[in-house]
């Protein structure tokens, strides 16, 4: 059986990644740098204030990959939906699109494959970018970051077999930050609100 491993080079499916993610230790330590990242963001975004407007330059700067960032989302679900079934096992029908790959290299199939794997493969880097930016300053695209680094990890830990535990890991992490996050910034909003509301006050007075 053809084992799933995202950094096993001689597996056929994974040739793609290969060229992109250079070597097992550069991609753990971005991984990680990734998540330090957006550690560091959570904590500016919570504690930054909401009556300061952005900065535009590093707006602009966020904006395209935002819009990339959207795109690869989509496409990552959407191939998903097409090939899961409710309740189908995530691992052995990627195990069967591997094998396909491996047994009917010029196929549809397999080049759809490759595709999705492409573009996973990018997603990480997009989000690996974004979180050496200030998306603090953007908190609806950090939350989404935060969220959707969750699921590849969680989709990571499922297949890959050399370091699941690593990426059950982090997606602890992710799932804590983001926590921490949703409890923060409701704090922070009632905060505000009742801080707007002691202004109005005094204005009236």
């Amino acid at each position: 059986m053809i084992q799933l491993n995202y950094y096993d080079e001689e597996s056929t499916y994974c040739e793609e990644i290969t060229k992109i993610t250079e070597n097992r230790i550069t991609e753990l330590s971005r991984q990680l740098q990734t998540f330090l990242n957006n550690k560091k963001a959570t904590i500016r975004a919570i504690c930054s204030d909401f009556g300061n407007s952005p900065n535009l330059s590093s707006t602009n700067s966020i904006h395209k990959w935002e819009e990339e960032l959207k795109l690869r989302i989509r496409d990552y679900t959407s191939y998903l939906k097409k090939k899961l079934l409710p309740n189908e096992d995530f691992k052995l029908k990627f195990l069967c699109l591997a094998e396909t790959a491996k047994s009917s290299p010029n196929s549809v199939e397999t080049k759809l494959f490759k595709e999705f794997l492409r573009n996973k493969i990018r997603l990480w880097q997009i989000l690996h970018i974004l979180s050496g930016l200030e998306i603090h300053q953007r908190p609806q695209l950090l939350k989404l970051v935060i969220k959707t680094l969750t699921q590849l990890c969680y989709d990571e830990k499922e297949l890959n077999e050399i370091i699941p535990d690593f990426f059950r890991q982090i997606q602890l992490n992710y799932e804590q930050l983001d926590q921490q996050f949703e409890q923060l910034s409701l704090v922070k909003s009632k905060e505000f609100n009742k801080n707007n509301k002691k202004r109005k006050v005094m204005v009236r007075a």
